[in-house]
């Protein structure tokens, strides 16, 4: 219930502390978050359901004093029970509860009553002077937060514990396990009744030693990183389609303003024309009947003369020459007006609109609008796709090893021989180009606007146009150079016995010395892992940036790995030629998943935008799948 009265409002200002910041009335059980602000119970929920309400379900809401994000700590699709999973302010309850509280708390325990001058935060009390005194003497209490009366009533004050360090399911305890099995952190009730069954329990000091120690905190952090630059690039899309659709609305209103000024400019042209028209008519039809009339005129003139001579004549019978005159004359002007063949003219305007016409006034629209929408998936699971096959085709005279996709959906090819050629498909798998002369072209891959293309038996880079694909420059390396990949702007190649770091001008940055001399395959994570393959030994290793190696991965599941590929999650996709699959690995060198029944897989490249994944079988085969 809201303030009912001015009176009332004025009694309980913004600045009381004890004043919830929504409702504006005392607190009626506050909790807290953990920028420290708080909010009535109430209040929090009603604010959280009405925040996730306004969009899809979310993940968490911002502080409405602060604007400070807060996570939610419960299901994402449950935002009803999140303001319950917030902890209890015990303190500002104690104020609202007890606001004329004035007499030390300890001294009341021993039957003595005097005035409260502080209040411990640590122990929920207050104190007077002398108790206070002992408080920070004592070893005991001496590290407790206190603060006078005063101070209390003009501080947002929440309890010295952090919400995160709690247990999800009995808030008042403190985490002191975490379980491997579920990956939960939890107290030791939990852990007695709920994970006493399951294979390992640490200590939290014991976990944290085995997270950092295994990587699994590099790993997760990589992998938060890889998910925050996919959720950005698709925030980057979404903000760049809205202003597109904006540009376009705007172009199409501006569009039909302007066929609608052209329109009624002409229609104003029609109407002028039209009505012309019309008064011509008139005026030709007014002409021809007036003629008519007035001919008419001189012909009833004429008879009523003759008719007036010939009654004259009736009357008279004293001159019966002066008759007969008149009587001759009469039938002279009779015969005469018979041989003239007076006619009668009718004259009429008809207007016949044009069909085209009519469908203008038939219109009910000017145009169709349609909103059109699809929708791609950001979390990509490989563990569960599954992949159907659509699309095959054969390569003529193919001796493929790599492929790579380029922007656009666009995919490219290149066949490694004497008299090579590199193949580009369309999304759609058209081939739309194919440039040949290159001997024995390898590998490539895309850089921005640029596609840098191997070729070993030349120990060359061939740089082309993304856009048409005209050769831009060459550059020459002392090395035979087999597998190249790209990342944040430079090139990574490699050349058997070691890999290049190379810019985009063919400087070479760094040469990191690598076990072997059969290392041809490479790619990089997001995370700057550099993973590379040796075919011989059957090694996937992975090394940063710096030339340390972090992991090698050998199975006797995996035989003659060749070309490698990174999805956004940091798997890593090795095309087993000889054993018939793809290992999919984690960026902590663990298998994730082995997908079976590929015949002789030298490539296996994934397009999560599109959902499909490339294959070449066999060095001439492509099998093309959606999942």
């Amino acid at each position: 219930m809201m303030a009912t009265s001015q009176a009332e409002a004025s009694a309980f200002t913004v600045n009381d502390v004890t004043v919830c910041p929504i409702c504006l009335e005392k607190y009626k059980t506050p909790r807290y978050l953990p920028c420290k602000h708080s909010f009535c119970h109430d209040c929090l929920h009603s604010y959280i359901v009405s925040q996730s309400k306004s969009t899809e379900p979310r993940l968490g809401f911002h502080c409405p004093i602060c604007r400070v994000y807060i996570p939610s700590l419960g299901d994402s699709g449950k935002s009803e029970e999140w303001a319950d999973r917030f902890p209890m302010n015990v303190f500002l309850q104690k104020m609202v509860e007890q606001p004329n509280e004035k007499h030390c708390e300890a001294c009341l325990r021993d039957g003595d009553e005097e005035e409260a001058a502080d209040f411990c935060v640590s122990c929920n009390e207050y104190l007077c002077k002398l108790c206070t005194k002992y408080h920070r003497k004592n070893l005991g209490t001496r590290d407790h937060d206190i603060f006078t009366v005063d101070e209390m009533k003009s501080m947002q004050v929440v309890p010295k514990v952090n919400i995160e360090s709690c247990c999800f399911k009995h808030q008042q305890e403190k985490v002191q396990l975490y379980c491997h099995d579920h990956e939960q952190a939890c107290c030791a009730l939990c852990g007695g009744t709920e994970h006493r069954k399951c294979d390992r329990v640490d200590t939290v000091e014991d976990a944290v030693t085995f997270l950092r120690e295994n990587g699994q905190m590099e790993s997760l952090l990589n992998e938060l990183s890889a998910f925050q630059m996919k959720y950005l690039k698709a925030k980057t899309e979404e903000e760049k389609t809205l202003s597109e659709i904006e540009n376009t609305v705007d172009e199409n209103v501006a569009n039909v303003e302007k066929e609608y000024l052209e329109l009624v400019h002409h229609l104003e042209k029609l109407k002028s024309k039209h009505i012309e028209e019309l008064f011509v008519s008139l005026k030709e039809g007014r002409e021809k009947l007036q003629r008519k009339i007035e001919r008419l005129d001189d012909g009833i003139l004429c008879l009523n003369h003759s008719k007036t001579e010939v009654e004259d004549a009736q009357k008279k019978t004293e001159n019966d020459a002066e008759v007969l005159a008149k009587i001759v004359s009469a039938k002279r002007k009779l015969l005469e007006l018979k041989s003239l063949n007076f006619s009668q003219l009718h004259v009429t305007i008809s207007v016949m609109k044009t069909p085209k016409w009519r469908e203008v006034t038939e219109l009910t629209t000017i145009a169709d609008v349609k909103l059109s929408e699809s929708c791609s998936f950001l979390n990509f699971d490989i563990r569960t796709a599954e992949l159907k096959k659509f699309k095959e085709f054969s390569v003529e005279a193919g001796n493929v090893f790599f492929g790579v996709f380029l922007s656009e959906g666009r995919f490219l090819i290149p066949n490694h021989n004497a008299i090579s050629a590199f193949m580009v498909y369309d999304k759609n798998w058209k081939c739309i180009e194919i440039i040949g002369g290159l001997h024995y072209a390898c590998s490539a891959c895309q850089c921005e606007n640029e596609i840098f293309l191997t070729k070993s038996e030349s120990k060359a880079i061939d740089v082309f146009s993304s856009t048409d694909f005209h050769k831009l420059r060459s550059i020459t390396l002392n090395d035979k150079v087999y597998g190249i990949t790209g990342l944040n702007g430079y090139l990574y190649a490699a050349c058997e016995t070691h890999i290049l770091k190379l810019n985009k001008n063919g400087q070479i940055l760094k040469k990191y010395k690598v076990d072997g001399s059969n290392n041809v395959h490479v790619t990089t994570t997001q995370s700057g892992l550099i993973v590379f393959g040796n075919f011989v030994s059957e090694t996937i290793t992975a090394m940063t940036e710096d030339g340390r190696v972090v992991w090698k991965y050998q199975s006797p599941k995996l035989k003659g790995p060749h070309d490698l590929d990174t999805d956004s999650c940091e798997n890593i996709y090795v095309a087993g030629s000889t054993s018939n699959n793809v290992h999919v690995l984690s960026n902590t060198g663990e298998l994730v998943r082995v997908i079976e029944g590929i015949p002789s897989p030298y490539f296996f490249k994934i397009n999560e935008e599109e959902r499909v994944a490339c294959v070449c079988s066999k060095n001439n085969t492509i099998f093309v799948y959606r999942f």
